[in-house]
Parts: C-alpha cells; sequence; structure tokens
C-alpha cells in the first residue's frame, strides 16, 4: 500500500500495539517505507518514541547525534519531495496521454482492444456490450442477463463468465459512452463510444429506480406488477411467484407477503399473473388512449417539462450540495491550521474532496447534457406510437405501468389501480394506511375516469 499516507491498517495497527512495549525498534529498509509524509513521520515517531521504540533505517546511517537529528529531518523531507514529484510527473504523463487519447495502461476494458496506443471497438465484444444494455433497458435484471451469457458461455477477456456484479459496473462506466474524467475534466477522445447518449440515460434511470425499489430487482420481466401491488386486505405488498405443476409445467401468480411468510394472518388467495397482468394493463390502455384523457395527459407532461428547463433544478441541488462540502472542507483547513487535527479529520477531509470532485464531475455532465425542448405534438405522437401501440409488446406493457400507475390494490372483491395523472402530491410510491378510505375515494372517481382511480367490473374476483 503507499506510503504517501498513514492510512494502512498493519501500520497503525504497529503504532497501536507499541503501547505493550513488547519490542525496542521498528526496522526499516530505508525512511521512506516508514512513510513519506514529514508531517505524519513526526507524529508516529514521536509516539514510538513515547512508548520506548526507535525507528531503524536499514539502508541509511543516521548517527544518534544532533548531526543526525539533522540528516534524518533532511531525508524525511527528500522523501516527501521526491514522492510529490513523482506524482506530478505520473499525473503529467497521463494528461498528455489523455490529450493524445492514447491507451494509459492497466486492465483493457471489455469490448476494446489496443491497436498503436489506441483504443479500438472490438466489435465481437461490443455486440455482447450493447445486449447488457439493451436488455437492461427492457427491464432484464442482472441476474437473468448474467444467467443466459451463462448459458451461451459468453466470457471475460480473463476467460471468467460474465456474471451480476461485471454487468452492474458495465452499466456504470460512462467509457462506453466515450467519456473519461480526469481530475476537474472529461475526454471524449480515448474510448470510442459503444453505446448512444440515449440508451445510457434509459439504463441510468431504470438502476436509480431501483436502488429506491429494491424489490423490483427480483425480475422485472417476468412479473410486470412488481413493487406496485398491494394486497387490500393485509396492506402488504404482493409478489410474483413461481411453482411447477405435476404434469411439469410452470405456474406463474402473485401472492401475498403475509402468507408466503406466514408472519400475519391473511385470507387474500394467490392471483393468475397472466390474467392480472392482462386485466390491469387492458383498463388503462382503454383509459390513457381515449382522445380527451390523452390531450389532458399531454398539458401536464408539458407544463411539466416547461418547469424543468426553466429551473434547471439538477444543476441547482447539485450546486447546493457541492457549496456544503466545500464548506465543511474549508472549516477543516481551518481547524487543521489552528491545530486541532485528528485522525478522524484527515479522514473526513478525504471524504470531502472526494465528494466536491463527484459534485464537479455530475454538475459537468448534467451542463454538457443536451435538453430536448418537447412541444405538445411531439409529445402526443410519442404516446400515440409508444403507449397506445401494440398492447402484447413485452415494452409498451411494461412502459404503461412504469409511466401512468403508482399502485395497484387488490382484495378478494376489488381491484383498484391508482395513476399518476393528476394527484403531484404523490412522488414516491406510497401505500395507504386506510384502503378504505382509498376505495371510497375511488367510487367517487369512478364518475370521472380521469381522476386519479379507475373502477370496472369484471370476475373473478370484482374489479374496481
Amino acid at each position: 500500500m503507499t506510503g504517501t499516507n498513514d492510512l494502512r491498517p498493519d501500520f497503525q495497527k504497529m503504532i497501536k500495539d507499541s503501547n505493550k512495549k513488547q519490542w525496542d525498534y521498528v526496522i526499516v529498509y530505508k525512511l521512506d517505507r516508514f512513510s513519506r509524509n514529514k508531517y505524519e513521520t513526526t507524529i508516529h515517531k514521536h509516539t514510538l518514541s513515547n512508548n520506548g521504540v526507535k525507528v531503524l533505517s536499514a539502508m541509511e546511517n543516521i548517527p544518534d547525534t544532533p548531526e543526525g537529528i539533522i540528516l534524518e529531518s533532511l531525508l524525511e523531507g527528500m522523501n516527501q519531495y521526491y514522492s510529490a514529484e513523482l506524482s506530478q510527473k505520473v499525473l503529467r504523463g497521463l494528461k498528455e496521454s489523455y490529450l493524445k487519447g492514447n491507451f494509459t495502461g492497466g486492465v483493457q476494458l471489455f469490448g476494446y482492444k489496443v491497436v498503436d496506443k489506441k483504443n479500438v471497438i472490438d466489435e465481437n465484444e461490443a455486440e455482447i456490450v450493447k445486449e447488457i444494455f439493451s436488455k437492461y433497458a427492457q427491464g432484464f435484471t442482472a441476474v437473468s442477463i448474467a444467467q443466459e451469457f451463462k448459458k451461451r458461455g459468453i466470457r471475460t477477456k480473463k476467460g471468467k463468465y460474465v456474471d451480476s456484479v461485471m454487468i452492474y459496473k458495465f452499466i456504470q462506466n460512462t467509457k462506453y459512452i466515450g467519456k473519461v474524467k480526469h481530475g476537474d475534466k472529461i475526454y471524449t477522445n480515448i474510448y470510442p463510444p459503444i453505446i448512444d447518449e440515449s440508451t445510457w440515460q434509459k439504463v441510468q434511470s431504470i438502476r436509480n429506480a431501483n436502488k429506491h425499489a429494491p424489490g423490483r430487482k427480483k425480475e422485472i420481466f417476468d412479473f410486470l406488477l412488481s413493487g406496485k401491488l398491494v394486497c387490500g386486505t393485509c396492506k402488504r405488498t404482493m409478489i410474483g411467484e413461481s411453482g411447477t405443476c405435476r404434469n411439469g409445467d410452470k405456474h406463474y401468480y402473485y401472492n401475498c407477503l403475509s402468507r408466503r411468510r406466514k408472519k400475519a394472518e391473511c385470507d387474500f388467495h394467490s392471483v393468475n399473473k397472466q390474467w392480472l397482468e392482462d386485466l390491469v394493463l387492458q383498463i388503462t390502455w382503454e383509459l390513457i388512449c381515449k382522445e380527451n384523457n390523452l390531450d389532458e395527459i399531454v398539458n401536464e407532461i408539458y407544463k411539466k417539462h416547461q418547469l424543468v428547463n426553466k429551473q434547471d433544478s439538477i444543476i441547482k441541488t447539485l450546486e447546493v450540495k457541492r457549496n456544503d462540502a466545500l464548506k465543511a472542507s474549508n472549516n477543516l483547513i481551518s481547524a487543521i491550521e489552528q491545530g486541532i487535527i485528528t485522525e478522524q479529520t484527515k479522514i473526513r477531509l478525504k471524504e470531502l474532496e472526494a465528494q466536491i470532485s463527484q459534485y464537479d464531475f455530475d454538475i459537468e455532465q448534467e451542463k454538457q447534457r443536451s435538453y430536448t425542448y418537447l412541444t405538445p405534438s411531439l409529445i402526443k405522437d410519442y404516446l400515440k406510437s409508444v403507449i397506445c401501440g401494440d398492447i402484447e409488446d413485452l415494452t409498451i406493457r411494461k412502459q404503461i405501468i412504469k409511466t401512468f400507475i403508482r399502485e395497484i390494490i387488490l382484495t378478494n372483491d376489488n381491484l383498484i389501480i391508482v395513476y399518476n395523472f393528476i394527484d403531484n402530491n404523490f412522488t414516491k410510491k406510497q401505500i395507504p394506511d386506510n384502503i378504505e378510505e382509498v376505495i371510497e375515494q375511488s367510487e367517487m372517481a369512478v364518475k370521472n375516469r380521469f381522476n386519479g382511480s379507475n373502477k370496472k367490473d369484471s370476475t373473478p374476483p370484482s374489479v374496481t
């Protein structure tokens, strides 16, 4: 581990164990092996000295005299200078390589190969990368993608199977859209892009949504209502499950968590997956594709779009967070200058510096993003061509559920679909504490089907 700082577990253990006074010397090859930070060297050697321990250099003959103290201090200062100079040279060399668009060494990224010091696309591997992004954008989970790849025998450059951990790393790597961050600058000339910007943004949107709704990670591809379906009897989430009949056929259904885990009594029975999904989608599809309803949706989307473009809220939020981190960093630096310093202070300062760098990157990324300014006609054309397309298309089915449905409450007698059309108070999925109140509200909403909930008769059960 690097000697430029003291964040080395065994080094810290040695300093701590010196309190036991079980040895007299710490022997190092050279003093720069102990530390290349003059300030930290002084602190830790003082701690060791108080515990009766002396640091000895095997290759540097430092006499135990006043002159030796000066020589040791000089050597420590030269070590720190050499370390800083070497770091500067390395960074300068990297910067020159980045400006030229050259490969800077290390492990080659999957999807690329190096030709004449340049990263070029490996067509065979690039197709795998494109398939990963495409499938994830369609709703496949990383686990299911990895399982399919394993069946097909797809491996990395090192011969390992492409597992789910690697897939998550792939979909977060900005190099696949041709962007590399070094310091405070973003380079676009090092890696030719494999993934287009729109696919990248779609994948990041799904990935971020999954962070806040872990339940959706469970095979979104198989169970379209995961994360939105609620048992109206016990108010617990309903999950997708599968089983095998005696004849070997697979059957899929949604089951209440209370019954599944037997943590609470619930008399609600499992529901056939395909029947329920078809019913929810048919009701929703008919509702949103009515001309007057579609016009109102378009108007709401357009108003929201104008507001977002006017406020630039994402950049403002990032800038506020960056300023807070910078202020905290300056406060710590002031405390250090006044002599108030602990191990936690140094660790926290490094954390804040990393946060500031990340905020700078995110702000720059948002500024470079080319926003599309939509018009009501463009929005309506999109909804008609995609949302109001073939309801049997898996992509359209998932898009309808994700975009328009807030939650689905299912009881033995009713099916209540709560939509996102008008009520903007719910920014996240919420399971109401009072199911009966929602049902009562839906009774009123049925008079105006474009008012948040939808009721419709069907059997079995009676569907609301």
